[in-house]
C-alpha cells in the first residue's frame, strides 16, 4: 500500500481520516503463455492462444499435470468485457473459482484432453462467445513449482503472485522475469519458509488505456541444484477511476470484479454504486442504501447475503455457513444490523469499517477452506507488520482453548496445501466479526435505528451525533500517556522517538498492568478500544474463549520469555465497569453484570516463562503439562515475536 493510506487505514475513521475508516502460471513446463508479437512504445504484448468471433484467448494448449495454469480473454478491439463466464465443456473436471472473471487459475491434476468455454458482452452490447482446449503433457517434469495465481488485476490495484514447490526440495533462489505485457510499478519479493519454502511477488498493476496482459516467468533452484520453471498471467483491467473519490482519495485502488452474492438482491445497484468502487464520491444517502436495521430488526441469512458484495462466490457460500453453523452467529446477525453492506473481496487486507459507507470490509484470507480458495486471495503483507521494530518490546496477543491455540492457527502454511475444517474458519471469523460489528455499532447503535434520518448519509449522521466510544473515553479514559505514544508508533507508523526505543518490558508492562485497556491496540484508538473490549468479552462468554495478553521483551530472548502477562484480563474488575459499557450499547439483550459474575477470574502469568510454554496454563496459573509448548505448538515454528502481533494488526 501507498504511503497516505498507511498513515490513515485503520479499522475506524473519525472526521480526520484516521477515525473514519474505523488482501501457475499460463502453462507449466517450460512453454511461455504465448510468444511476444509486434512491440508497441511502451511494451510488448504477447500472442493469443486462440482468436475467434472477436475474443482473444490467452494461455498455453499443452499443461503438464499437477502444475498451475490459466487463462485471460479479452477483446479484439480493445473494448471492455462485461457478464463474463468460463465453462468446462470437456476433460477431468476443474476447480474454476473465477469464472465470471476475464482471467481464472486452477491447478491441473489429471490427464486428459479439456475444453473450455467463455462468453463475453462488449461495450458495444454485443454478445460473444470462444472455446479453447488444452491436453496434457506426457512428459512432466521430475523438478516443478507453481507460481500461483492466474488472475484478473484492476489497473493501480495491488497483485500478488506466489511459488512453492510440490515435492520436497527446499528452493534456495527464484529469478523472476517479465515476459510480455505492461511493466507494473516496481516489485518486491517475500520470502517465506514456515512449514516449507515459498517466495512472492508483490506489485501495482500498470495504468493502462485497454484491458492488457502481464506475463511473468519464474525460475526457482533447489537445494541439489536443479531448476524448475512455471509462467503466471495476470490481465489487466482498464478501469474507470476519479482520483478524489472515497478510496482513490487515499490511494486505494479497487478491484473491478466485485460483484452481489445474490444477483437477484433488490439493492445490487445500490450496494454496486455505493459501497466498493474507484469513482463513488460522495456518501449514499440512507434513502439508497439503508442499514440493514432500518429496514428490519429480525434480518434473515439471506437479507444479510442480499446485502454482500464478493469478488469471487466461494467468499458469499463460507460466509453463509458460518452464518448457518457458528455458535457466534445469532450475535453477528444482530449485529449486522447496524451496516449498509458486507464486502468480501481477495484485495481487502487489513479488514476495516468505513463511516463514509456505512460498510463492513473483510479480508478474504480468514474465509477460505480450500488451497484453491486460498489461491484466489492477494497475500500482500499488512503494511504495518514492521510498524515498532525499534522498541525494545512486544505486546502480543492469541486466543486459547482447552489449553490449545485456537487463533491464530497452526500448520496453515500455504505451501502445505492443507485445507480448513469448519471449527477452525470458525476460529478464524467469530473474533473478527466481533470486532468490526462493534466498530459498526459504536456509530450505529441499536438505540438510534429507528430514529435514523434517511435523507441523511452514515457520514453526516456521524458528524452531527459521535459514536459511543468517544463518551466511553470521556468516562472511563486510559491514564497512559506512554502506551497512547508508543501505539503510535506500533500501529501507525510514528517514528520511535529515543526515549520510545529506551522503553524497558518492565517499564511497558509496569504501565499496562496498572492501567484499564484489554489489549495493547486499545491505546491507538478510543474506537479500537471500544471494540476491544467488547470483542474480548463475546468471545470469552459467547466461544469460551481466552485472550492471553503479555508483554515480551525482544532483545536476546528467543524463547520468548515473558515479563508479564495475564489471561481473561476482560474479566478483571478494574475493566468491567468499562466493558459494560461497551456491550450494553451494542448487545442491549444482554445481562452484562450477570455474565461478568459468571465469567472466569484473571489467571496471571508467571514471570520468565515461554510464552508458547504458557497455552497450557491452570486456573491457578500453573503449567498443566511439562512438555514444551514451543515444541508442541507447530505454531511456535514461525517468527516467535512476530506472529501474534502481526494478525492483530489486521485490523
Amino acid at each position: 500500500m501507498r504511503a497516505v493510506f498507511k498513515a490513515i487505514i485503520s479499522t475506524t475513521v473519525a472526521i480526520s481520516l484516521t477515525t473514519l475508516l474505523a488482501g501457475c502460471g499460463g502453462g507449466g513446463g517450460s512453454n511461455a503463455p504465448g510468444n511476444p508479437t509486434t512491440p508497441t512504445p511502451d511494451f510488448t504484448r504477447l500472442t493469443p492462444l486462440k482468436s475467434e468471433n472477436g475474443l482473444s484467448v490467452f494461455g498455453n494448449d499443452i499443461i503438464d499435470v499437477n502444475a498451475s495454469a490459466g487463462f485471460v480473454v479479452l477483446a479484439d478491439n480493445g473494448e471492455s468485457l462485461t457478464n463474463v463466464q468460463w465453462e468446462q465443456t470437456s476433460g477431468p473436471a476443474l476447480t474454476l473459482l473465477a469464472d465470471q472473471s476475464q482471467a481464472i487459475g486452477f491447478d491441473v491434476t489429471e490427464t486428459g484432453d479439456y475444453a473450455l468455454t467463455v462468453s463475453a458482452t462488449t461495450a458495444s452490447g454485443i454478445f460473444r462467445t470462444v472455446t479453447v482446449s488444452f491436453t496434457t503433457s506426457d512428459n512432466t517434469p521430475e523438478d516443478t513449482v507453481n507460481l500461483r495465481l492466474d488472475h484478473m488485476a484492476t489497473e493501480r490495484g495491488r497483485v500478488s503472485i506466489r511459488v512453492d514447490s510440490p515435492s520436497n526440495k527446499i528452493i534456495t533462489s527464484t529469478q523472476w522475469t517479465q515476459i510480455g505485457g505492461p511493466a507494473p510499478a516496481e516489485i518486491t519479493y517475500q520470502e517465506d519458509r514456515t512449514n516449507g519454502p515459498m517466495r512472492s511477488a508483490f506489485m501495482e498493476a500498470p495504468e493502462v488505456s485497454r484491458d492488457e496482459v502481464m506475463a511473468f516467468r519464474v525460475t526457482a533452484t533447489f537445494d541439489d541444484g536443479t531448476t524448475a520453471s512455471d509462467d503466471v498471467l495476470i490481465g489487466v483491467k482498464e478501469a474507470s477511476i476519479v482520483n478524489s473519490a472515497i478510496f482513490t482519495d487515499i490511494e486505494m485502488y479497487v478491484t473491478t470484479d466485485l460483484r452481489p452474492y445474490n444477483p437477484n438482491t433488490p439493492y445490487a445497484d445500490a450496494l454496486l454504486e455505493c459501497v466498493y468502487n474507484n469513482t463513488v464520491v460522495n456518501s449514499c444517502s440512507f434513502d439508497k442504501l439503508p442499514l440493514i436495521g432500518m429496514d428490519t430488526l429480525s434480518p434473515t441469512i439471506d437479507t444479510i447475503l442480499d446485502r454482500t458484495l464478493v469478488s469471487h462466490a466461494w467468499m458469499g457460500e463460507r460466509f453463509r455457513e458460518f452464518l448457518t453453523q457458528s455458535a457466534a452467529a445469532e450475535d453477528i446477525i444482530k449485529l449486522l444490523r447496524g451496516v449498509t453492506a458486507v464486502v468480501i473481496s481477495y484485495d481487502v487486507r487489513p479488514s476495516f469499517y468505513w463511516v463514509r459507507t456505512g460498510a463492513i470490509y473483510l479480508d478474504a484470507r480468514n474465509f477460505w477452506r480450500t488451497p484453491q480458495e486460498r489461491d484466489t486471495i492477494n497475500t500482500i503483507p499488512d503494511y504495518r507488520s514492521s510498524f515498532g521494530n525499534e522498541l525494545q518490546f512486544g505486546i502480543y496477543w492469541r486466543y486459547v482453548k482447552d489449553g490449545e491455540y485456537y487463533y491464530p492457527q497452526s500448520s496453515l502454511a500455504a505451501s502445505s496445501r492443507l485445507s480448513k475444517s469448519f471449527d477452525q474458519l470458525e476460529a478464524s471469523l467469530a473474533w473478527l466479526m466481533y470486532h468490526e460489528l462493534a466498530h459498526a455499532n459504536d456509530f450505529f447503535p441499536p438505540s438510534v435505528w429507528s430514529s435514523v434520518d434517511s435523507s441523511s448519509n452514515p457520514l453526516s449522521h456521524f458528524q452531527r451525533y459521535g459514536a459511543q466510544s468517544s463518551i466511553m473515553s470521556s468516562n472511563y479514559p486510559l491514564q497512559s500517556a506512554l502506551l497512547e505514544g508508543l501505539a503510535d508508533v506500533s500501529f501507525g507508523g510514528e517514528d520511535a522517538t529515543t526515549a520510545q526505543k529506551n522503553t524497558t518490558p518492565a517499564e511497558v508492562a509496569d504501565a499496562f498492568s496498572a492501567d484499564i485497556a484489554p489489549a495493547y491496540y486499545a491505546y491507538y484508538t478510543e474506537r479500537e478500544d471500544y471494540a476491544m473490549l467488547f470483542e474480548q468479552f463475546m468471545m470469552l462468554y459467547r466461544m469460551n474463549v481466552s485472550a492471553d495478553v503479555a508483554v515480551i521483551g525482544r532483545d536476546n530472548n528467543d524463547d520468548a520469555l515473558i515479563t508479564w502477562g495475564q489471561r481473561h484480563r476482560i474479566n478483571q474488575d478494574t475493566l468491567q465497569a468499562r466493558t459494560a459499557f461497551a456491550v450494553q450499547r451494542i448487545l442491549p439483550d444482554l445481562n452484562v453484570s450477570s455474565i461478568q459474575a459468571d465469567l472466569p477470574d484473571v489467571i496471571q502469568m508467571p514471570a520468565g516463562q515461554s510464552w508458547f510454554d504458557l497455552v497450557t496454563l491452570d486456573s491457578a496459573g500453573n503449567l498443566r503439562f511439562l512438555t514444551s509448548g514451543k515444541e508442541a505448538n507447530s505454531q511456535a515454528t514461525l517468527p516467535p515475536l512476530q506472529i501474534a502481533e502481526f494478525e492483530r494488526h489486521l485490523h
